[in-house]
């Protein structure tokens, strides 16, 4: 592996340069950043970036290997505070860059075993994204098939009022099996926006999710319905009216569906989209913001989207008992749903603490494993047949209250 430092403390340089090469690496040192401008990065697998350095920081190096499309991979460095390290990340990330690892300013040696697991070459990792590249299509013509054949299937995830301890929703998600095996969501809907397959996988969800969330009601009427669309959809001008068609000949109200939608929508600035989300809840359609707090356009879709509902993601859910940061993001969020009178909802419950935390700042709703993993339709319906006998009198659901 060829690895570059870019650092200009030339003490640091040295001892690093000299620990790498000890175990076989080879290592190149830039001590002056705007030397990276003239330095041929052909052969370079891996670059090690200080953040904090005179004439050219690491930040505007980023953005200098963003533009020269460099293929390998990139770790930060710095004895900055870690949040500052974090938005480096970030921002490599939002840059297409492959991000591998943040070394904080003063660090053991024995976190070099992490930075140097790396593959071995840029050339190897642009065969492998052409690789990919053609395993796509070939996945996006098994996709096609699987929408044909109709084996896309729609499993449920229950919605918990954290007041009651009560199914009040479900949330359908797309599922799609091969030989056996889940391919992860993501992908598989990643491939049908890519393959213009998005409308076919949409209108298959929607209509096995109400056929379903029929039969649902019969065991309890209160129910909710949850059905997530991608930002492509969002663009149809057809939509409302398909959709208003489909819950009407299922015999449902368009108040008993939430449509999710996440914050990339409003992100894009689209008047069209903006416009289907209105005639949406013109129809009586509730309309949530999925995975709030994950993306830059939280505060604008609160203002300009016609918005019944807010999910807060799951990242600041989880380390909500560790982080006092995403405490205060939390409970922020609560309060600014709440003054804007919109229902609040936790995402990724999975352990008991996520549970007493969203509890103590007052969320409506939860989700997550701690209550019920995603699962198909005949299961679901015996999870919400016998919950209040088994999960509403739970002593763990009942202890977590603050």
């Amino acid at each position: 592996m060829n690895l570059l430092l870019i650092d200009d403390d030339k003490d640091f340089s040295s001892f690093f340069s000299e620990a790498v090469s000890s175990i076989g690496v080879d290592c190149q040192v830039i001590t002056d950043p705007t030397a990276v401008l003239d330095y041929n990065l052909a052969k370079t697998d891996h670059i090690v970036i200080d953040l904090s350095m005179p004439n050219l920081d690491g930040l505007q190096i980023l953005r200098f290997l963003k533009d020269k499309d460099f293929a390998g991979y990139i770790s930060v460095t710095s004895g900055q505070a870690m949040p500052l390290l974090e938005s480096a990340k970030e921002i490599c990330q939002l840059h297409s860059l492959n991000f591998h690892t943040i070394l904080k300013k003063p660090f053991d040696i024995s976190y070099l075993d992490k930075l140097l697991n790396t593959p071995q070459s840029s050339s190897f990792n642009r065969t492998e994204a052409k690789r990919n590249n053609k395993l796509s299509s070939r996945l996006a013509t098994k996709f096609s098939n699987a929408l044909k054949l109709r084996e896309v299937d729609v499993y449920f995830q229950p919605k918990i009022n954290l007041e009651t301890s009560e199914i009040t929703g479900l949330e359908a998600l797309a599922r799609w099996q091969i030989d056996g095996g889940f391919v992860p969501p993501e992908h598989f809907i990643a491939l049908a926006e890519s393959f213009n397959l998005i409308g076919q996988l949409t209108n298959q969800i929607v209509e096995k999710s109400l056929k379903h969330f029929t039969h649902f009601l019969a065991i309890n009427k209160e129910l909710g319905l949850s059905i997530n669309f991608s930002s492509v959809e969002l663009r149809q001008q057809n939509l409302p009216d398909f959709l208003l068609e489909k819950v009407t000949e299922y015999g449902l109200s368009p108040h008993m569906i939430t449509l999710e939608i996440t914050e990339t929508v409003l992100l894009e600035k689209n008047s069209i989209s903006l416009e289907i989300l209105a005639r949406l809840r013109l129809m009586g359609f509730q309309l949530s913001i999925d995975d709030f707090g994950s993306g830059y356009s939280s505060v604008n879709m609160l203002q300009n989207g016609p918005f019944t509902e807010l999910k807060i993601d799951k990242v600041f859910i989880q380390s909500m008992h560790s982080t006092e940061k995403s405490k205060i993001i939390v409970q922020s969020i609560v309060d600014l749903a709440t003054k804007l009178e919109l229902d609040i909802v936790a995402e990724g419950i999975e352990t008991n603490e996520d549970l007493q935390e969203v509890r103590r700042v007052n969320c409506h709703y939860g989700q997550g494993y701690f209550f019920s993993k995603p699962m198909n339709a005949t299961q679901i319906k015996t999870i919400i047949t016998n919950w209040n006998t088994n999960y509403s009198n739970n002593k763990v659901l009942n202890k977590a209250r603050p």
